[in-house]
């Protein structure tokens, strides 16, 4: 069956600081660099049909060891970046803004725009935010469609995965999934998607990265009617 292993990225500077206004806000800090180099450890034990990632600073920088100790090139998929940290607005949209986004020429061996399209979201409304995890559950279908027994590995954001997360599992009511920098989740697919585990640490010591596609911890079934928290 599809296994989609999805990672929310290492500490920013706004993560370590809380100041989301100044400009290196989206660059790593001393300890997310950390973390990169100990995920990318991690990973590298592991083999990935496809490598997808936010076009956010922050993603790339976590994501960009890995890939470069890999040789491998990560799709940009700019549906997940950020989103839904906004409180919701009851706004109707039936579609989410976009704006032109370019990558450092250091990353270009590293990175390439799903389809050519070099955009990112224009990151404004809650509701914005769900019409895109809405649109990667979709797309996460087509791939899972087109390559059942695929090995898929996501590089995101913590709000960003709360909304896809209850997606997938289709919850009744909305539950947090909290998830730590470089904290990881892993789903299978065989018709319907189920967690295997969420919110596991990347150190490469905490557990034998060799079987963690195969690895389940008794996550909570995609069927089941969640209580809010």
């Amino acid at each position: 069956m599809m296994k989609l292993l999805l990672v929310r990225h290492a500490q920013s500077e706004g993560n370590a600081t809380g100041n989301y206004s100044v400009a290196t806000h989206d660059s790593l800090s001393a300890l997310g660099k950390q973390q990169a180099r100990s995920l990318s450890e991690c990973l590298q034990k592991l083999h990935f049909d496809k490598v997808i990632v936010s076009p956010l600073q922050r993603a790339l920088e976590t994501l960009a060891p890995y890939l470069e100790a890999s040789h491998q090139r990560a799709e940009i998929w700019p549906e997940i970046a950020e989103g839904c940290w906004q409180p919701p607005a009851k706004e109707p949209r039936d579609s989410w803004r976009t704006q032109p986004a370019s990558l450092p020429t250091s990353m270009n061996d590293l990175f390439y725009f799903r389809d050519g399209k070099e955009i990112k979201p224009v990151d404004k409304t809650f509701e914005e935010g769900v019409l895109r995890a809405q649109s990667t559950h979709r797309l996460l279908g087509e791939l899972a469609l087109n390559y059942p027994e695929g090995q898929f590995l996501m590089l995101t954001h913590g709000h960003f995965l709360r909304e896809l997360i209850n997606g997938l599992l289709d919850t009744r009511s909305i539950v947090s999934f909290a998830h730590d920098n470089c904290g990881m989740t892993l789903f299978s697919f065989d018709g319907v998607w189920n967690m295997d585990f969420c919110n596991r640490p990347s150190h490469p010591e905490s557990h034998r990265m060799e079987s963690i596609l195969t690895a389940s911890d008794g996550a909570p079934d995609p069927r089941r009617v969640y209580a809010e928290e």
